[in-house]
């Protein structure tokens, strides 16, 4: 392009007009590039489940003595459901409760009695005794450095303050709150054991499907049967564990041994190294009042109950049962406990072994429905 100015003539280059790349074309994403794109639905979840949790957290305060009484009728009736079906079959059904109640409340007695009863005097001596055994291993030689960079007596101090808690069970002394709550207890366990079949199914039965209703009903079937299977061999073994606790404790003399006995039963539940965390206690009790050849035979001791632990639930209860790691039942202890003292973190356990017992039944019901071929159309013609 040229233009005449005067008598001289100036060249203006050709402007092309700009052209924009064109948008790509409808269609799946490029592979290997990821877009997340977080909505405001997204947004109102994650605060709708923070509030939710929230909430759920201040009734479970708020209201934990009753829920607490609820709790535990419930699963005393599903431990005891099976011991009320076999009576069931040559007593009526009230007799065979009656008697399951009766069974629960003379252990429960004998435990009082035999265990209990004493608990406290010995509490009040492990009170005394173990501030003093971890004050002579802070000025010991050999572990002197050890304990005090580890603040022993300090937190030795705090464990046995949190202990001496009303709310922790330990040393409450409402007699009289205790008693309505057993009664309450018993009524609500009764009525669970008379009733609680029959509302099952009719919380089944609000599935339409009948596909549906009948996987649920093998879900909860199965996950029940192997959650009660491990809690009951889980209480067999507490047991035997707390008295060879007590046992070792009592054969080197250390004090309150069954308040150690008792401590190795309860973390016991703890799969893979519970009994070993009670043991220590026990064996820095020796260390600080005994002497080293007692300190040596109670960690022997120890490391080998708790390798008899391990292999007794890999052996006997997890192939009759459910594995269940010890994450979840530390954290379903811890939280238990904080919410309603010790018997809140026992029966946090249990219901965090039904959860997982829920969920293995569950992926087991899934993988079953995976693997099975999938079905294929008939060639057979109708019926004329």
């Amino acid at each position: 392009m040229s233009e005449d100015v005067g008598t001289g003539t100036v060249e203006t280059p050709d402007v092309q007009p700009m052209t924009l790349p064109a948008p790509p074309p409808p269609g799946p994403p490029t592979p290997g590039v990821v877009r997340m794109t977080i909505g405001p639905e997204v947004v109102a979840m994650v605060l709708g489940s923070i509030a939710v949790g929230v909430l759920a957290f201040g009734v479970a305060v708020a209201a934990r003595r009753i829920l607490g009484w609820a709790v535990a009728a419930a699963i005393v009736a599903a431990l005891l459901e099976p011991f009320v079906e076999r009576l069931d079959r040559y007593l009526p059904r009230v007799v065979a409760i009656l008697t399951g109640l009766l069974l629960v409340g003379v252990v429960a007695g004998s435990v009082a009695t035999g265990i209990l009863a004493d608990l406290g005097n010995q509490f009040d001596r492990l009170r005394d005794e173990a501030p003093r055994a971890a004050d002579e291993l802070e000025d010991s030689d050999r572990f002197g450095e050890l304990a005090q960079n580890f603040r022993l007596e300090e937190r030795v101090d705090t464990v046995l303050d949190r202990l001496r808690d009303p709310t922790s069970g330990v040393a409450s002394e409402k007699a009289a709150s205790a008693a309505g709550a057993y009664l309450v207890g018993a009524v609500l366990t009764a009525f669970l054991l008379s009733s609680g079949p029959k509302m099952g199914e009719a919380a089944l039965l609000q599935v339409a499907d009948a596909t549906q209703r009948e996987h649920l009903r093998q879900l909860v079937r199965t996950g029940f049967a192997r959650g009660r299977t491990y809690v009951l061999f889980g209480l067999a073994k507490a047991a035997v564990v707390g008295s060879v606790g007590w046992a070792l404790c009592y054969w080197q003399d250390v004090p309150a041994p069954i308040v150690l006995g008792v401590a190795v039963a309860a973390l016991s539940v703890v799969p893979g190294f519970g009994v070993l965390v009670a043991g220590i206690f026990a064996v820095l009790l020796e260390a600080g009042l005994g002497t080293v050849e007692g300190v040596i035979w109670l960690a022997v001791a120890f490391v080998l109950l708790q390798a008899a632990d391990v292999v007794f639930v890999r052996r006997i209860v997890i192939p009759r049962s459910l594995s269940v790691g010890p994450a979840v039942v530390v954290i379903a202890v811890i939280v238990g406990f904080e919410v309603y003292g010790i018997g809140g973190a026992l029966f946090a356990a249990v219901l965090a072994i039904f959860a997982i017992a829920m969920l293995d039944a569950a992926g087991g019901i899934i993988e079953a429905a995976e693997s099975q071929p999938p079905s294929q159309p008939s060639t057979t013609p109708p019926d004329a």
